[in-house]
């Protein structure tokens, strides 16, 4: 599930035994080869052991895939922690479409990895070279990766570097964004250290440039300065491309983006689309006479669905059709090729309710009707989606229940969908635990779900000590896979270690309350102005059905949660004495401040107007104003240069409650984020929480 929303994990950026760990995955094995001994259900769980913290910091995780035109290949990208580095590294992988070995292409290149790995694979349009950006004096630059095995070649030299690219289809140029240089005014001021930052002073503008691949050193710009463009798409013809762009930068930018298209021939810029709200990544149908594009609908607000709209690429024939897809949030999607349709992958709304909101199947969308159609089946979670040139074939990054994702090929037109790859084997020798949907009624009769993880080997009885998962957003959510609510990007950001939790002899509950994912937009916007009301609610509600059913030992409770879940976590611990333990990352104490600090912080209006407008209200809601209620142990870990719940929030909490005697300890990651992405960081605020929870709950 995507969770780029306010204040849960950024779009849009691992911890124990200190040697380098290998980058390259093992080589594929076939996906249903017979074993020669079929040992019972207990005796395999004999076999597994216990995950543990390094165990994690040890799983590699795909970044990116990307189908071959001819859909006999598969590119992918595998990040891996590096302990010595104190960086996730990435490596470039090319296999069979049919299944087979998998081979490493251009281990010269460093792929772009600041701060985690982001390679934007593209292939040549004939299929011969692998394309992605990879560091040159600590910028991203784009490389061209001959399939044959042939030397990488450099074939961007963007004096700031590139943010995103497409090749024209015809192979012979690359279009991309990169930012504008330095005035040198500005160069001097930075050289003489008198540089000052002016509050809402405008960024150098990111620009779209065309160049020949074979002539990297003759750029043309095709923006101008005032604009801000965060994606493109060549026209099938190459004549024109369509582009995304704000007329500021900023956390909110996106919610001003417009779609525009501009001619290679002479420069001439046309407006597509003129509207309130979100327009973004734009892309050309492979007929051309339609432009697609993620959209808000014409609303400025982070509640708004985020749906797929079509405009005709005709200037004369603006006609707009948007596809709401029963509330669906669209993350990314793809143009089949007869451009009938389109292959999409989205959370909540369509096939995202009840027991599938954990769920984010390739969905295809007709066009013609706007009917949707789930393709392959199962619970499991699809990024990277990409098709073959001839319609036949998909390709992306399946992640199931308890794993961390391998490519899969699908065929379409049946719908079976096989796994090519085993990036992480030592999975099958490790106890993950059970993950499963549940379900509960809160005290208004609604219906809320979460997923429940329970040990390995689960004793007859239960009872267990049982921790309470808050996710990010609030709009967030989790989904299937090892770390339930980061499996989109590198997924040891993750705070809590909940499969090493599991292994722990914890149980783990990860609820969805109203305002999160899974109720459409009307239930996000049942906590507007009622942060901590009927979302808390329904978390204790879930906590009284595991108790009641036997699963949770009331005794032994403990609840965690990072960015809004934090808040959460720091609002519970305000209001109920019941959990012996609890652990804020990222948090919120002070809701004004999150307005006033936040780069998010335009969104607060959206739940609660501005501050002077509803002083009562954010006061009231606020965990710093109930600070004395707290008898729960509470650790607080935040990091020094987060942007979206800066750390001042930390402080003022922790200090309340260290003035009043309550148990409290606070942790400050150095260069933190709003999540840490330093694997040494990473293991150790892992470490840290499952030494808290261990200590407080016997």
């Amino acid at each position: 599930m995507d969770l780029r929303r306010v204040f849960g994990a950024a779009v849009s950026g691992a911890m124990i035994a200190l040697i380098a760990l290998p980058a390259a995955p093992p080589k594929a094995r076939p996906f249903d080869s017979p074993l020669v001994l079929s040992p019972s259900k207990d005796e395999r769980l004999a076999q597994h052991r216990p995950v543990t913290i390094d165990d994690l910091m040890k799983l590699r995780a795909i970044v990116d895939v990307q189908l071959a035109p001819d859909g006999q290949r598969v590119a992918y990208v595998v990040s891996t922690p590096n302990l010595l580095k104190n960086e996730h590294e990435a490596a470039l992988y090319v296999v069979p479409a049919g299944g087979g070995a998998s081979t490493r292409l251009g281990e010269t290149v460093r792929i772009f990895n600041m701060p985690t790995p982001r390679p934007q694979l593209r292939w040549s349009p004939d299929g011969a070279v692998v394309s992605l950006l990879g560091l040159v004096a600590g910028r991203p630059e784009v490389f061209g990766i001959p399939v044959s095995g042939g030397t990488p070649q450099q074939l961007t030299k963007a004096p700031e570097g590139v943010f995103g690219f497409e090749w024209s289809p015809d192979g012979k140029s690359l279009a991309f964004i990169t930012r504008d240089p330095m005035s040198a005014d500005e160069e001097r001021q930075r050289q003489d250290k008198s540089f000052v930052i002016h509050a809402d002073a405008p960024d150098r503008a990111t620009r779209l440039v065309v160049q020949r691949a074979d002539t990297p050193s003759v750029l043309r710009l095709l923006t101008p300065s005032t604009e801000y463009v965060d994606a493109l798409s060549w026209s099938p013809d190459g004549r024109e491309i369509a582009y995304s762009a704000a007329p500021r930068t900023g956390f909110t930018a996106a919610y001003d983006a417009r779609v525009y298209a501009v001619a290679l021939a002479d420069g001439t810029r046309r407006t597509i689309v003129d509207r309130p709200g979100m327009n973004t990544g734009p892309r050309f149908s492979p007929d051309g006479r339609l432009i697609a594009f993620i959209s808000t609908n014409g609303v400025t607000d982070v509640m708004a669905t985020r749906s797929l709209t079509v405009v005709a690429a005709d200037p004369h024939a603006p006609a707009l059709r948007t596809f709401i897809l029963d509330e669906a949030w669209v993350n990314e999607y793809v143009w089949a090729p007869d451009s009938r349709s389109i292959y999409l992958q989205a959370n909540d709304g369509t096939f995202g309710r009840a027991e599938h909101m954990f769920e984010q199947p390739v969905v295809r969308l007709s066009v013609a009707d706007g009917r949707a159609e789930r393709l392959g089946s199962g619970p499991t979670v699809a990024f990277s989606i990409g098709v073959s040139s001839d319609g036949r074939r998909a390709a992306y990054k399946s992640v199931d229940a308890r794993a961390m994702g391998d490519v899969v090929v699908m065929d379409v037109a049946s719908g079976r969908a096989t796994k090519i790859t085993d990036v992480n084997p030592e999975l099958r020798e490790l106890a993950l635990g059970e993950l499963k949907p549940v379900k509960w009624r809160s005290f208004d009769g609604m219906e809320i779900w979460g997923l429940l993880l329970t040990p390995t080997g689960l004793p007859a009885g239960g009872h267990l000590p049982t921790l309470v998962y808050v996710h990010g957003g609030p709009g967030g959510g989790f989904t299937y896979g090892l770390f339930p609510q980061f499996m989109h990007i590198v997924p040891q950001v993750d705070p809590y270690p909940t499969a090493a939790m599991a292994g722990s002899g914890f149980a783990v509950l990860f609820p969805m309350p109203r305002g999160g994912a899974g109720y459409g937009e009307a239930g996000q916007r049942m906590i507007v102005n009622a942060w901590g009301e009927a979302d808390y609610k329904d978390i204790m509600a879930g906590v009284d059905k595991l108790v009641a059913d036997g699963v949770a030992d009331p005794d032994r409770l403990g609840v965690m949660g990072a960015s809004y879940g934090g808040f959460m976590t720091n609002w519970i611990v305000t209001q109920t004495g019941r959990f012996k333990a609890a652990s804020a990352g990222a948090s919120l104490s002070d809701l004004s401040d999150t307005f006033y600090l936040s780069e998010g912080g335009e969104f607060m209006i959206g739940y609660f107007k501005r501050p002077w407008e509803n002083r009562e209200s954010y006061t009231a809601h606020s965990p710093l104003t109930f600070a004395d209620r707290v008898t729960t142990p509470l650790l607080i870990q935040h990091g020094d240069a987060d942007p979206r719940a800066p750390i001042a929030g930390a402080w003022k909490f922790y200090r309340t409650l260290k003035a009043m005697g309550k148990t409290v300890e606070l942790d400050i990651y150095p260069r933190g984020g709003h999540v840490l992405r330093e694997p040494m960081q990473q293991r150790e605020q892992m470490r840290r929480n499952l030494e808290w929870f261990t200590k407080w709950i016997e």
